[in-house]
């Protein structure tokens, strides 16, 4: 009677609970995974390109030569809402062997750095930007003479060192293409190098002298200005595997000769051929009214200002990420 009672009871609350309706829980927000931050995009491409060329009794003529180039970009960009920050890395540097018995001497040497930051202003392509960018070098270069460098070196890394600032307005219809307007835009040139400060070289005040050439006051190692500025830049995959970086930076001076236009237009061209293996034409220009550079020719030596020009065809490993 009792097992009886007792099994009565256990049907009646199972009927009960039955009865009673699902209720599901409601799921916690912090249960639920974070999502992923988007806000950062990092892309870059890094590249080693290396020849060599060995003749032996070569009717034609030339000379054993060794070198090797090294590329790296690296560029991050920070976009929320109204609000865009971009970080990018330029940096290049080759070597080369002209000969047997004759040292190593760099054949390509830029280091540039770049942050941006861009707040959007009164229509949908226009931006209030400033930027702070720094430009040198690796490593000591040298004119030579034959195979032999001549005399000192003639640069150096922060000789010359360039630190610019501009703030203005930066129009911008594509992602991958933008002018900037500076208006306020400030320029720092460093000559870490004493005796090249001394000379003038990179447009510091040269160093004063007494009447046998001995240094009365050592020439200053930097250099400030104050100007306008416009930038260029176009970054794209032209078509399929073929992508143009090219960067186009004008600056004149407001107090000192504004007419003449400091310029830098510096162009990589990358040609994937597969995932390993790319082709790059790297091309910079040079103008600098401060820059005396020196020419011998038959009717004498002259110093001035020239167009200096660089161009480099090279293939070997490249990757881009």
């Amino acid at each position: 009677m009792k097992k009886l009672i007792v099994f009565t009871l256990f049907i009646f609350v199972l009927v009960s609970r039955a009865q009673q309706p699902l209720i599901l829980q409601p799921i916690q927000k912090d249960s639920l995974p974070p999502k992923r931050d988007t806000s950062w995009k990092v892309s870059g491409f890094f590249g080693v390109n290396a020849s060599q060329t060995a003749l032996s009794n070569w009717q034609g003529g030339g000379q054993d030569n060794v070198a090797l180039n090294t590329i790296l970009n690296l560029e991050a960009t920070y976009k929320k809402d109204h609000h865009s920050w971009t970080n990018k890395l330029d940096a290049q540097y080759g070597i080369m062997k002209p000969g047997n018995g004759v040292p190593f001497r760099k054949n390509i040497d830029q280091l540039f750095a770049l942050s941006k930051y861009e707040v959007k202003a009164f229509s949908k392509y226009w931006f209030y930007a400033t930027q702070t960018d720094y430009r040198t070098q690796f490593a000591p270069g040298y004119n030579y003479v034959g195979d032999a460098p001549l005399g000192r070196a003639v640069s150096d890394m922060n000789s010359p060192g360039y630190l610019q600032l501009a703030i203005g307005l930066d129009y911008k219809p594509k992602d991958y293409f933008s002018v900037t307007f500076a208006p306020a835009a400030g320029k720092a040139t460093f000559v870490n190098r004493q005796y090249l400060a001394d000379s003038g070289a990179y447009g510091v005040q040269r160093a004063v002298l007494d009447a046998d050439g001995n240094v009365i006051t050592h020439g200053r190692r930097s250099r400030f200005e104050f100007g306008g500025r416009i930038m260029v830049k176009f970054k794209k995959d032209i078509v399929k595997n073929i992508n143009l970086d090219s960067y186009l930076d004008l600056f004149s001076n407001y107090s000192h000769n504004p007419g003449n236009i400091d310029v830098v237009f510096n162009n990589l061209l990358t040609i994937k051929i597969n995932r390993y293996f790319s082709v790059n034409v790297i091309s910079q220009m040079i103008y600098d009214d401060d820059i005396k550079i020196r020419r011998v020719a038959p009717q004498g030596v002259t110093e001035g200002p020239r167009l200096q020009m660089l161009t480099t065809l090279a293939i070997g490993f490249g990757l881009k990420f």
